[in-house]
């Protein structure tokens, strides 16, 4: 059974094109040990500037390796600056299928 991690992360909005930049950089790496990112939306209405990633992950320890993965890569040092200056608030919330959905 897969695990589905939702997240939501509100970007200061000077700092959109960067971090659209800088996650451009670490999704291979995370796709490189497994994860699959299922969509990337972005709020038309409301928080303006909310990016909602979806990610698909073996189970939950799936999420620690590919943090570890993250965070042992060599350009990590600049991945986590950037996310620093341009991300506001980040919202994890891991889910899995309900009975209803096949």
């Amino acid at each position: 059974m897969s695990i589905c991690l939702q997240a939501t992360l509100e970007i200061e909005a000077a700092g959109l094109a960067r971090f659209t930049e800088t996650m451009s950089e670490a999704i291979p790496i995370l796709e490189a040990v497994g994860w699959k990112l299922d969509a990337a939306y972005m709020h038309c209405t409301g928080r303006l500037n909310t990016v909602v990633d979806m990610w698909e992950l073996e189970d939950y320890n799936h999420f620690d390796r590919g943090m570890k993965a993250l965070m042992s890569h060599p350009r990590f040092p600049a991945i986590r600056d950037a996310l620093a200056d341009t991300v506001r608030n980040e919202t994890l919330v891991f889910m899995q299928a309900f009975s209803y959905f096949a």
